[in-house]
């Protein structure tokens, strides 16, 4: 890995950068995603599992078109959704107030934090407050967090591990510094091509210790942690700009009628290693997460135990869950070898809304490259999320979904590490 190769390019970046954030998102040009289809979905053996919940069918608005920074988006803002423009002490990320405006006064932070080896949930820290947290397949059975800090930060974030190339979407659409340890040599070599995308990375040097630093009381390889109000600091005393960025705000209302379909269990298995459940609780109106608390290589088998945040001591919980169907691409057979991912979270998909203890299907659609994406109907109406934090669960169009009277099970589908003969 050729970590050093991204540490020396940053420092010169970083020493030379003033008002790059401007223009996030203008340089670089994306391929094409797949559009939604009905057939996304393995339908679930009749005698276990009902119907009602169904994939959700295409849209009859007229198809996504190829997002780049040249797209026309006079069309795609015309989608009907509340206009009025939010209080200043209103987190557009959650709809809540904040305690200190000087939090919106910058970019977002978001952290990469590691999942596994399992032991590492006794000091992972920051979930919590994290406005938004996407959870992913990264390989070996395995999956990852990056966590989107902008209305509260986490005086300890982490572990912090290494970068994918699905972590760009994530930094782009918030506008956001991204808070890394190292990459696979194939991420970093592209990141490198990327001028615009290089004065947001925030890896491990010499120079940035605090914020970004060893806890070496951990003796581990994953013991290293950020404060993310002091990558923010960082920022400010090596010149960058530090003001409010134009981030389109998400839908909240809590007062939206609510789909009819009650669902208060949703599971999630990326793997043998990588399952877990999310349980709502309707007098706190969240959902609650237990992970696997041991492999298991059958459902009946499942073993889990509550998900503890330990920046605050409590069981990791969401006021919504939005699980995302997102494309996973090989670059190459060499990337299919040991299932380096890209994957394509770009124009729209397929989607699911948990909220207040109802479920939805819906889209998801990424119009911009710069703005956070819209979760709508198949008309292109906004649907609205309940104000506070929420878990995306990333998983691939031929993932199976199956659905009992008030709970629901999605099983990712691993895709083979050789091509098609």
């Amino acid at each position: 890995m050729t970590q050093s190769r991204l540490k020396i390019i940053l420092l010169l970046v970083w020493g030379s950068f003033f008002g790059l954030a401007a223009l996030f998102g203008a340089l670089y040009f994306w391929k094409s995603g797949a559009s939604p289809s009905a057939e996304r979905f393995t339908a679930p053996p009749a005698a276990t599992a009902s119907q009602i919940f169904s994939t959700p069918a295409p849209p009859t608005s007229s198809p996504p078109q190829p997002v780049s920074a040249a797209t026309d988006f006079s069309t795609a803002e015309a989608i009907a959704s509340p206009s009025a423009p939010l209080p200043p002490d209103i987190d557009p990320l959650t709809g809540l107030q904040v305690s200190d405006l000087t939090r919106l006064e910058r970019n977002p932070i978001s952290v990469k934090i590691t999942n596994f080896p399992r032991h590492v949930r006794d000091y992972q820290f920051g979930l919590n407050a994290a406005d938004v947290v996407y959870e992913y397949y990264i390989e070996d059975g395995l999956s990852r967090f990056i966590a989107v800090f902008y209305g509260r930060d986490a005086e300890k974030a982490g572990p912090v591990r290494s970068g994918r190339y699905f972590d760009e979407h994530v930094a782009r659409m918030y506008q956001a510094y991204l808070v890394f340890a190292n990459a696979d040599d194939r991420v970093e070599a592209h990141w490198l091509n990327l001028p615009d995308f290089l004065p947001f990375l925030f890896l491990p040097r010499e120079d940035n210790c605090p914020p970004l630093c060893r806890d070496k009381k951990i003796q581990d390889y994953n013991n290293f942690f950020v404060n993310t109000r002091g990558v923010t600091d960082y920022q400010a005393k090596t010149g960058h700009t530090t003001v409010r960025v134009p981030l389109r705000p998400t839908y909240f209302n809590a007062q939206e009628a609510l789909p009819p379909l009650a669902i208060d269990s949703i599971s999630v298995r990326y793997s043998a290693y990588s399952y877990h459940v999310w349980k709502y609780d309707p007098l706190t109106e969240r959902y609650w997460r237990e992970s696997d608390a041991k492999d298991s290589p059958t459902v009946s088998g499942e073993v889990y135990s509550p998900h503890m945040d330990r920046l605050d001591n409590h069981q990791v919980s969401a006021a919504n869950l939005v699980v995302l169907i997102a494309p996973h691409n090989f670059n190459n057979d060499y990337d299919r070898a040991d299932q380096l991912f890209n994957i394509s979270l770009l124009n729209s998909d397929a989607a699911y809304i948990f909220r207040q203890g109802r479920a939805q299907p819906a889209y998801w659609r990424r119009d911009r490259l710069d703005q956070p994406i819209q979760l709508t109907d198949e008309n292109g109406r906004l649907l609205a999320l309940s104000p506070g934090n929420t878990f995306f669960i990333v998983l691939n169009p031929e993932s199976v979904l199956q659905q009992w009277d008030t709970s629901v099970r999605f099983t990712f589908s691993i895709p083979a590490r050789t091509p098609p003969q």
